[in-house]
């Protein structure tokens, strides 16, 4: 009995074994580009940081915001897409970059070899911090260092 699922199995196996190589060398002259999963990954940071941040500028090739009390500038330097001060880079290696407004919301456009792609930033800032005051009078100074 054991020599029969032994030979059973033996069978299974050698049967299922061309599919399988099949399957492997397909799977293998597949290119993938990882590129553009890094892209997405860096892009989703750069989201996260210009979620919070607020005085919103932009324009053709660059973007200026205020974060944590501290100016940023994020621009193209050298076929990278940096932030500044420091050195956070987003986006390498592409042929053409900038940014645009589309309903209300700020893009960033690049191509790489060939390939155009468009992808969301943040929605437009309407909000300045100017625009909040511990003031009821527009004139009027600000009291909130007094005890």
């Amino acid at each position: 009995m054991n020599l029969i699922r032994n030979l059973a199995a033996l069978f299974i196996v050698v049967s299922i074994l061309p599919i399988t190589i099949l399957a492997y060398r397909f799977t293998g002259n597949i290119p993938f580009d990882y590129t553009e999963i890094s892209d997405e990954l860096c892009l989703s940071q750069l989201r996260e940081i210009l979620l919070i941040s607020y005085d919103l500028e932009y324009s053709y090739d660059s973007l200026n915001f205020i974060y944590q009390n501290k100016e940023f500038r994020l621009s193209e330097v050298n076929e990278k897409l940096i932030l500044q001060p420091g050195t956070q880079i987003y986006l390498t290696n592409y042929d053409d970059m900038h940014f645009e407004r589309k309903d209300g919301c700020i893009y960033v456009c690049y191509s790489r070899k060939g390939q155009d792609y468009e992808r969301i930033l943040c929605r437009e800032s309407w909000i300045h911090i100017d625009a909040f005051s511990d003031c009821a009078v527009w004139n009027d100074e600000s009291d909130s260092s007094e005890e």
